[in-house]
């Protein structure tokens, strides 16, 4: 059976005013709403051919006719005519990317303006950076025997320690301390900082190696916890706003998932492993994880040094507005490059 030109029109009509009602679609609809130059009695044949071909399909018995999924992907992939927003999104987008100093705060700022943007649900990963390297060291004295320890890697990722002390230590001997961990360290990774040198470090301490010592501790603790993903997310309840998850067992089960941080670990972890494409649609049955078949994801990574380090998804109903999720998706990536190495 031949997916013709009339055929195709029919469908997206269908598409169209099923995305701004959620109601099955039938054909006096399309008919009133959609100047196509024919009957409704020939737009009824055309529906079921399209049924029968899989791209649409009947809810219920002498209902209207919904979009498959096969439907949905048809027309992101060939139907959609992308309106981007380039000068208003832009702008915004921009103003917002310019606040901030620290990659944690522009992702937290990133999935909160998403899920503004686009009513769904978001969900932004931490880069992903292997074999962090030390970037700076900062120790001050809080108190007597207490001080903070300030550690950056590359990528602007910044961990913050309090370290009790059992004796009291001046700033003058942190501010002589702080140089050399820097001297030392700057640039290494984990692998890197040998016991030869972790005991060059102790000898030049002196008295004060037990601060070294705990130190190293917490260097070690932010190399490691570098590649432990962090997520934010933002706009989980918006889901509940669609018709499609009025059914209380599918929101609430939706609504669980999207809390759990293992799921939302596996969905940046495929996503970054099948992004072949600057932006990538996943829709229902074409999602690998069972949690995510009643949803669509639009998704896309960004770059530190051309290398994918981090995932940027958009989760919302298959009933998707495709439209303006990839029009804000691919403006939000036209700046988010620049900042990132701006940050790094």
């Amino acid at each position: 059976m031949e997916l013709n030109d009339r055929k195709l029109k029919i469908l997206q009509a269908i598409i169209l005013d099923y995305l701004e009602t959620a109601e099955p679609v039938g054909s006096r609809t399309i008919s009133k709403n959609y100047d196509l130059g024919v009957s409704p009695a020939t737009i009824r044949n055309e529906m079921s051919d399209l049924e029968e071909l899989g791209f649409i399909l009947q809810p219920h018995t002498s209902a209207g006719r919904i979009p498959s999924d096969k439907g949905y992907r048809l027309y992101v992939d060939e139907l959609m005519h992308l309106h981007q927003n380039q000068v208003e999104h832009g702008f915004y987008i921009e103003q917002l990317l310019q606040r901030v100093d620290r990659i944690e705060s522009l992702l937290k700022n990133i999935a909160k303006m998403l899920a503004s943007e686009t009513s769904y649900a978001t969900i932004v990963s931490s880069p992903q950076i292997k074999r962090a390297k030390i970037k700076n060291i900062q120790l001050i004295a809080i108190q007597e025997r207490q001080l903070l320890a300030v550690i950056v890697t590359d990528g602007n990722i910044i961990k913050n320690y309090m370290i009790h002390l059992t004796e009291p230590i001046h700033q003058t001997i942190l501010n002589r301390l702080t140089f050399v961990l820097n001297e030392h360290l700057y640039g290494l990774t984990l692998e890197q900082i040998n016991l030869p040198l972790i005991q060059q470090l102790k000898d030049f301490a002196g008295e004060n190696a037990d601060v070294i010592n705990k130190v190293l501790d917490a260097i070690f603790d932010t190399i490691q916890s570098v590649d432990d993903t962090d997520v934010y997310t933002s706009g989980a309840t918006n889901i509940l706003r669609f018709p499609e998850f009025n059914d209380i067992d599918k929101a609430t089960n939706l609504m669980h998932q999207l809390e759990e941080k293992q799921v939302l670990k596996q969905i940046i972890r495929q996503g970054l492993e099948d992004q072949k494409v600057n932006i990538k649609v996943t829709i229902g049955c074409e999602n690998k994880l069972d949690e995510m078949k009643d949803c669509s994801l639009v998704t896309t990574t960004y770059k530190l040094g051309g290398e994918d380090i981090g995932f940027i998804g958009i989760i919302g109903p298959k009933r998707m507005d495709y439209e303006n999720a990839i029009s804000t998706l691919s403006s939000l990536m036209t700046k988010m490059d620049k900042i990132i190495n701006k940050l790094k």
